[in-house]
């Protein structure tokens, strides 16, 4: 996975900056899209294959914040439109909604693809198969406004029939 890094060092610091600067380059070279000390960090981003006239697919990825943010968007050049999709229960069913932005708490990991948040791709441009790359860009906005663009690369992998990244290490087949 190829993902955009952008670290900066000065390897004439003092001895009491090593540690962080040690953990900086650690980062980027670890496959993470990570810019700064403050900034979003986005890992484990994956998409699974598509079937011949499959016009959508769920995008799965991780967004690290420190600072609390606002995710305003993603996008990606393979598909139309990326929607950004909140899941709740109202009367005792599940209701997914498309949200125009969501807000990311500081110093949590927001998972999407399981449980409450989803990205779903709209108007995929090619069928996905195993082993493709697909740029993916991400835009959050910190409550100074300041606005961090991260690019980063989802590999596509097999799809499963299984829930197993849901609860537990056994896989359960709900056919």
């Amino acid at each position: 996975m190829m993902n955009i890094c952008i670290c900066t060092t000065n390897l004439a610091m003092p001895r009491k900056h090593l540690h962080a600067a040690a953990l900086a380059l650690s980062l980027c070279i670890s496959g993470n899209a990570w810019a700064g000390p403050k900034d979003a960090m986005v890992d484990k981003v994956w998409i699974g294959e598509s079937v011949p006239g499959q016009n959508s697919a769920t995008l799965e990825l991780n967004i690290t914040t420190v600072s609390a943010a606002k995710l305003l968007s993603v996008s990606s050049a393979m598909a139309d439109k990326v929607e950004i999709h909140s899941v709740s229960k109202h009367g005792g069913k599940m209701q997914a909604h498309v949200v125009d932005s969501l807000r990311l708490p500081a110093h949590r990991t927001t998972a999407f693809g399981s449980h409450q948040f989803f990205l779903i791709m709209q108007g995929l441009k090619k069928e996905l198969n195993i082993g493709d790359r697909i740029p993916v860009s991400i835009v959050v906005e910190y409550t100074d406004k300041r606005r961090q663009t991260i690019a980063t690369e989802a590999g596509v992998k097999k799809m499963s029939l299984s829930y197993k990244h849901l609860i537990s290490d056994q896989v359960h087949d709900h056919r």
